[in-house]
């Protein structure tokens, strides 16, 4: 729920007709950062460096703005306070324009102050072009109240993919921190010195894979995004701010910045019949991020607040006799009152939860958690954080659980990436009970910008992404979310060796290779090396299988090759050595 910032009508002003002051503006400004209401909080901004608006000279006023502070278990920071002084009047060197600004007196740090919350705006709304333009002109008039806002400039020309320009700002950033010490600040700078040069880096490019956005069936109105498999892969759930959407009161709240959830199903390869999602899911709030369980009786989603993104939590609702009950809340194990809990995913044994929060005790910002749940949604025992290695000081968000392959998806920022939220995995091996390393999936399936609510088929071949990587006519500035479908080509596995004789480690031809699945779902079956004593063999995707290459008057050898839980394609390679038997008699 990150890009749905055009969703939310969180600020409303009745602002008199007469000539508003800049300590007045400056009110309003900050009251709509406050809100995250970032396109009024640039309006009102720019009046107060309007060198036309009135000055109040006699009520001193302090600006707040946003500096990017460390955080410890979610305990609050302070934020740095700035006085202005006298008056707020930009000098006459500033001109103030829709999209760029000229170079300011640098003694001036009112203006600078305020030229740093515009650039803070524009890159909190998602709009970098203008981030990229205003951080500069701060930037000019000197960097000793904002020591890292070359990190955030160089976030903004990181997502104007201008990864070589990114990677100089980040390098300033990483020598300021040594400076001072700041391992987190060490850490993220070099986080994203390691993103540009991946960027630049030609095998970051999956050439076996495709990025398609969707038509209007999915995409319309100002945001699409969270598309998930509802009960099976011909059914989709997917969260839409849309023409028609339910809303308390036309007048005052617009449907079309209001999410609902919405179904589709394909019929002959084509989707169709849209629909709202069944039951009391959707209200006059805004609900996302669906999610139906493998058993399709119950369902969880987010809810947040039209007038207040802050307020948002997980909700599900259990089917009885064929019908949606009311929604619920649930409880303080995954909703914590004063933080943000998203994105549920669900175990397809119903017996864990997978979702994103802040609740204290976790990294940084989002956060992924588990918990356990029962069959009635509810929980016990305490939520437990996915720890350091899937979570950073970044935000971490949108888990999806691959069941085929027993893969954890998700969306991060803190990790290495292309700029935005970028999508990684990391899978679970079963026989040791430990995920594997978080891998970034490369381009096309992530982009210089937010990409997210990454689900895949049990195929593996097709699936669903939202990002942000275009950008929409239908907001003023930045992006907003839009539904992408993702196609791979399908993964191949074999597997080819030399059987030789251990004695001389010559190749053995003629040795036959038996091939038997572990599980004994597929027959077994046997191969012959060629005259060079090799051999090659196509294997199918999720087997265990069993090898043994034997001959007359050799001892046997064994080993084994898996396919199963793979997520990528892979080239097994596999040598055999054949003992042999001893003089004095024959073995077959």
């Amino acid at each position: 729920m990150k890009r749905i910032a055009a969703l939310l009508i969180l600020f409303t002003f009745s602002i008199s007709a007469f000539a508003q002051t800049k300590r007045e503006w400056m009110k309003y400004a900050d009251a709509a950062f406050k809100n995250g209401d970032y396109r009024n909080a640039v309006a009102f901004y720019t009046k107060v460096l309007d060198r036309n608006t009135p000055t109040d000279i006699t009520h001193p006023y302090e600006i707040k703005p946003y500096v990017q502070v460390k955080k410890k278990n979610n305990d609050s920071a302070g934020v740095k306070k700035y006085n202005l002084t006298i008056a707020l009047t930009a000098p006459d060197s500033l001109i103030i324009g829709k999209d760029s600004v000229k170079t300011a007196e640098a003694e001036n740090t009112s203006v600078q102050n305020i030229t740093h919350q515009i650039a803070e705006c524009y890159r909190l709304n998602h709009d970098y072009p203008n981030a990229e333009i205003w951080y500069q002109q701060s930037m000019k008039m000197g960097a000793a109240e904002f020591p890292y806002e070359c990190l955030w400039y160089g976030d903004a020309l990181m997502k104007n993919k201008k990864y070589p320009a990114a990677n100089i700002q980040y390098e300033a950033a990483l020598t300021a921190a040594t400076g001072k010490k700041d391992n987190e600040m060490i850490k993220l700078a070099k986080n994203k010195i390691a993103g540009c040069y991946m960027a630049i880096d030609p095998a970051s490019m999956q050439k076996d894979v495709s990025i398609t956005e969707l038509d209007s069936a999915f995409n319309a109105g100002t945001s699409n995004f969270s598309a998930n498999y509802y009960g099976d892969e011909s059914n989709i759930s997917f969260s839409s701010a849309r023409e028609g959407n339910i809303v308390a009161d036309p007048k005052k709240q617009n449907a079309k910045f209001t999410s609902d959830i919405f179904i589709l199903n394909k019929t002959e390869n084509v989707w169709t019949n849209l629909k709202r999602v069944f039951g009391p899911m959707n209200t006059n709030q805004n609900e996302g991020a669906g999610f139906l369980t493998a058993d399709k009786g119950r369902f969880f989603f987010t809810r947040w607040s039209t007038a207040n993104r802050n307020d948002c939590g997980i909700y599900f609702s259990r089917l009885f006799n064929g019908e949606w009950l009311i929604s619920q809340k649930m409880n303080d194990k995954v909703n914590l009152d004063g933080y943000k809990s998203t994105d549920p995913c669900v175990t397809p044994d119903g017996s864990i939860i997978y979702y994103s929060s802040d609740r204290p005790g976790g990294y940084g910002k989002m956060d992924i958690w588990y918990e356990f749940i029962d069959e009635d949604g509810r929980t016990y025992g305490e939520p437990i954080n996915m720890g350091p290695m899937f979570n950073t000081a970044g935000d971490e968000v949108s888990p999806f659980f691959h069941k085929a392959t027993s893969t954890l998806y998700f969306s991060s920022d803190g990790h290495p990436g292309f700029g935005g939220l970028d999508v990684l995995k990391s899978s679970f091996n079963t026989s040791d009970s430990l995920w594997s390393m978080p891998k970034n999936l490369g381009q096309p399936i992530n982009s210089s910008n937010d990409d997210t609510y990454f689900v895949l088929d049990e195929s593996q071949e097709n699936g669903f992404i939202s990002s942000d990587r275009k950008e929409c006519k239908a907001c003023t500035g930045g992006a907003c979310y839009k539904l992408y479908s993702v196609t791979k080509e399908k993964l191949i596995f074999d597997v080819k060796g030399t059987v030789y004789n251990s004695e001389t480690n010559k190749p053995v031809p003629n040795a036959t290779i038996t091939f038997k699945d572990i599980r004994s779902d597929w027959e077994p079956f046997i191969i012959t090396t060629d005259a060079s004593g090799a051999y090659f063999y196509v294997l199918k995707e999720g087997v265990e299988l069993y090898m043994k290459a034997q001959k007359d008057n050799f001892l046997g050898d064994a080993g084994t090759v898996i396919t199963k839980a793979l997520t990528e394609s892979r080239h097994f390679e596999k040598d055999f050595f054949l003992a042999p038997a001893s003089p004095s008699g024959t073995i077959k």
